[in-house]
């Protein structure tokens, strides 16, 4: 059934059919844009080597200047954003993520740059545009994906004679393995603090916890997909497959450096950092793509981020033009994408061949075919998966119960549960329709 809620204070429920959907409009109509001209912009950003590209910006574009500031985007940094913006002192451009740029959106943060942003769309690829159009309306110009894939280490798997798995349930199968023939080793580590991993599962399964439903949303945790993917995690643990090493951890890097765990899924941006913090296994990974639930199977997740024009902006269409350049413009695009001078972000582009040769460190990953299977993985994201209005928040309760769920005092289901009645009630508390699915 669906439930209608009279939202918080000062809100004004189903003023238009996106707005009842993500309780307010992000259109940047009262923000009175100018058309065309000259514009001086100011734009926030986290990622390494933006402010170089800015400047390459700058020199090629007189009329549109753009003035970078480098920020960081954990979550209390995008309350202050929110706040910067709802006071009016906020950036006209900024990076964003697309778990964030849907709560910026129910907030009406950000502007709806449709009718800008339109003609850009054919560059990139349909989940990376979806992620960055909650709802059908365009917030963000995507600048990059992170395709998942499965990185393991050669050596000790051919040692304790195992091979790369296909699925989920060779993947079990080599941790029992593992586990006879030496106790103290792991496939994995799932950090305590970040069930991401499971957030991959479910997306890999074409499920999604979210997804809009005329004006509103449907809210389902205890879909056949999230209920697959608890299964997997649930052996994960019942099996003590996994380390738990926070990465808050100095000594995180020596799980997979030192030996003790064998594998992980991971995406192009962290690669560098791995270069950096393996040097005892230098040569001695590999990557392929992720285990999948059943053989023949092609599906992956994907995190995204994109470049977001806030609410105030007067140049949106100056902003937006800046924003299609940095994610799909050749020069920016190469130098973003590498991963020793940029911050190896892999673009979120349909045509990505220019692109990933030098993605995978070469020291650490020496083998051949590491571009392709970073290119296959970014041809299987599953379409399936949506951020909801409160995902930040969602993503922060689930973190409360995450370290009972890898200890084994909770069960995987018990926590899906849990997570249904927070976010139907927080949606509900929020003035948002919501269905429970």
């Amino acid at each position: 059934m669906r439930t209608t809620v009279k939202g918080r204070a000062g809100t004004v429920a189903a003023i238009c059919a996106l707005a009842a959907a993500l309780a307010g409009c992000g259109g940047g109509g009262s923000d009175s844009p100018k058309a065309s001209g000259p514009a001086t912009l100011t734009f926030w950003g986290e990622a390494e080597g933006l402010a170089k590209q800015t400047a390459a910006w700058n020199a090629a574009h007189p009329d549109i200047q753009v003035k970078f500031t480098k920020v960081t985007l954990g979550y209390p940094d995008y309350q202050k954003i929110a706040a910067a913006v709802k006071a009016g002192n906020g950036p006209c451009v900024g990076q964003t993520d697309a778990e964030h740029l849907v709560t910026f959106a129910s907030q009406g943060l950000v502007q709806d740059i449709t009718k800008y942003a339109s003609t850009y769309q054919n560059l990139f690829t349909a989940p990376a545009w979806k992620a960055m159009s909650p709802g059908g309306t365009t917030y963000a110009l995507p600048l990059s994906a992170s395709p998942n894939f499965f990185a393991y280490r050669t050596d000790l798997y051919k040692k304790y004679g195992l091979t790369p798995p296909k699925t989920w349930d060779e993947f079990i199968a080599d941790g029992k393995k593992l586990r006879a023939a030496n106790p103290k080793l792991t496939m994995m580590n799932y950090a305590p603090e970040d069930p991401s991993g499971f957030v991959g599962l479910v997306w890999e399964a074409g499920g999604t916890w979210y997804k809009q439903s005329g004006n509103g949303w449907q809210v389902t945790f205890t879909s056949p997909e999230s209920l697959k993917a608890a299964n997997v995690l649930q052996q994960f643990v019942d099996e003590k497959l996994l380390s738990s090493v926070s990465y808050s951890d100095p000594g995180v890097w020596k799980t997979w450096d030192e030996g003790g765990t064998l594998s992980m899924t991971t995406s192009t941006w962290q690669l560098p950092i791995y270069a950096k913090s393996f040097p005892k296994s230098d040569g001695k990974w590999a990557v392929t793509t992720v285990p999948q639930y059943a053989a023949g199977q092609s599906s992956t997740d994907s995190g995204y981020r994109g470049v977001t024009v806030y609410k105030g902006c007067k140049d949106t269409q100056q902003a937006v033009k800046f924003a299609a350049w940095l994610g799909s413009d050749k020069a920016p695009v190469t130098a973003l994408a590498d991963p020793n001078s940029g911050s190896g972000l892999f673009p979120a582009l349909k045509d990505v061949t220019p692109y990933v040769t030098g993605l995978a460190p070469k020291k650490m990953i020496p083998q051949d075919d590491a571009a392709q299977v970073i290119t296959t993985a970014a041809g299987q994201v599953n379409a399936a998966w949506e951020f909801g209005p409160d995902y930040a928040t969602m993503y922060q309760k689930m973190q409360t119960y995450w370290p009972k769920v890898l200890s084994g005092q909770m069960k995987v289901t018990d926590m899906l549960n849990e997570m249904q009645r927070f976010v139907v009630g927080d949606l509900k508390s929020q003035g948002i329709n919501v269905v429970a699915g």
